[in-house]
This record gives structure tokens, sequence and C-alpha cells, in this order.
């Protein structure tokens, strides 16, 4: 199935709801702002400003990006702890 351009905004303005973005232009550019709803043209976002107390904006789904949470820790096993590690022991 080929989405066309306008519905590919719609799906990705419904997946930022509840979720963090960085406004990239206009007078709140560089602020981080949660997404509150999706407007009725499937485009604006509502979006009310982190730092700010309460304001709300409307922002076009083309000029917000979202936060990529950063990974500080290194990858390791993941443990079950010391009593399910107990029990569940390799029989090879």
């Amino acid at each position: 199935m080929i989405m066309n351009e306008k519905e590919q905004l719609k799906m990705e303005a419904s997946i930022l709801v509840n979720n963090e973005v960085k406004i990239n232009i206009g007078q709140f550019r560089g602020e981080t702002a949660l997404v509150r709803k999706v407007m009725a043209d499937g485009r604006s976002l509502e979006v009310e400003i982190a730092k700010s107390s309460g304001k709300i904006a409307f922002v076009d789904v083309t000029f917000v990006s979202e936060i990529q949470e950063p990974t500080w820790f290194a990858k390791t096993e993941q443990s079950l702890g010391p009593i399910a590690n107990s029990v569940v022991k390799d029989t090879i």
C-alpha cells in the first residue's frame, strides 16, 4: 500500500501524541514541548511548552523533531537476578 505525503504526515503526527518534541522554527525555536493532540487537519499539533508555565502553541508537524533518548549505559547481558539465575542453569 503506497501512502501519499498527506497520509504520511497524518500518521507521523498521530505517533507524536504524548511524546516530547523539539520545535525547529518560530518564537519557540529550540524549546522542548509535549504534544497534547493532533488538530482536525491532521498536520497541526497542539503542544505545551515545557519551560513555560502551561503555554500552549500550535505547530505544523513538519516543524518539529522527535527527541531521541541518549544511551549512556553500555549494552550488557540482561541479568534476571541472583535467585532466577540460580534456577535457570545450563544443562549442557
